[in-house]
């Protein structure tokens, strides 16, 4: 008995060292490439130069389109597609003139090189979390990433202002994050923000007409998720569906509100808004009617429309 076991042994034995020595001869080719594991570099094409003179010289700005899995998933469980190399300079050409543009011509080319993120990432596809749709997110004031980029259009008004009040909501957060916000916005609909509750008012509604939280004194469903969310959608939404927007299809609704005193509510974040971005970054948010000094506002919807009509090719 005692010797089978020890042949039983050796045979094992030899089929390991043969397996180990099979192993020990086999090689991986020099020219093999394995991509998503750094060290690797290539060399500037055409879109690289126009990233750089649109970009990287102007505003300081590193814009990522290869595919980079560090700098582009924000969780394990995400399934993003790379951007298309034809999909980049249209998005970005856009972007540049409906976000950086009205930007410089508000507050000035030092302020966007001062608070612009350092990099701007571009994913092809959006990301689907718990049956949402993720289309941007910032991370602090080193970077935004901007996903669904393969489906963008700028002839598309609707797309277009989607993609920009995602850009310019992140943006936001990146600007109180930096300098905070008069704290007794949150006073002014407290009792009202719930981090998921939100999501019951956000079905079958469209991007710019959500009445439930016009009735509450939000601008938009999400605005109720917390006090920093509906602060930076007031300054966002108004930006880009306009001042007369607010005017003429959420305040109507505020107004004939019962449940709260949403009209007043809503006033009062958007003076908030306004005094903030003045004190905090010299820039007027809305025409000045005293000095016919022109707002931010104006900026960025003068911009969207040129786009939609003319979308920029250089």
């Amino acid at each position: 008995m005692k010797k089978t076991k020890i042949l039983y042994g050796v045979l094992l034995l030899g089929l390991a060292l043969g397996t180990l020595s099979c192993r020990e001869k086999e090689t991986i080719a020099d020219d093999i490439v394995i991509p998503g594991l750094g060290g690797t570099e290539e060399a500037a094409n055409e879109l690289d130069k126009w990233l750089y003179e649109n970009f990287t010289e102007p505003y300081n700005i590193e814009v990522v389109y290869r595919w980079d899995a560090a700098q582009m998933y924000t969780t394990l469980a995400s399934r993003l597609v790379p951007v298309e190399y034809d999909a980049v300079k249209p998005m970005m050409a856009a972007i540049r003139d409906v976000w950086f543009k009205p930007y410089v011509q508000a507050a000035g080319v030092d302020f966007i090189k001062r608070m612009s993120p350092k990099k701007v990432v571009l994913v092809g596809s959006p990301e689907y979390q718990n049956g949402s749709i993720k289309l941007g997110q910032a991370e602090g004031a080193r970077k935004i990433l901007l996903l669904n980029a393969n489906n963008f259009d700028p002839t598309d008004e609707a797309g277009l202002k989607q993609a920009l009040h995602t850009i310019l909501h992140e943006f936001a957060h990146i600007l109180h994050q930096t300098v905070m916000f008069d704290k007794t916005y949150q006073d002014i609909s407290a009792g009202f923000y719930s981090a998921t509750g939100w999501k019951e008012y956000d079905r079958n509604q469209s991007q710019d007409y959500n009445p439930e939280s016009y009735a509450r004194g939000f601008v938009s469903n999400y605005a109720m998720s917390s006090k920093d969310e509906d602060f930076v959608e007031v300054l966002s939404m108004i930006l880009v569906y306009g001042k007369q927007w607010f005017d003429e299809t959420v305040l109507p609704v505020a107004q004939e509100s019962e449940e709260t005193d949403a009209y007043n509510a809503l006033q009062q974040k958007l003076s908030i808004v306004e005094t903030y971005l003045l004190n905090s970054w010299g820039i007027q948010f809305l025409d000045n009617e005293v000095t016919g000094e022109r707002g931010l506002e104006s900026y960025v919807q003068e911009a969207v429309a040129t786009v939609v009509a003319t979308p920029p090719t250089e």
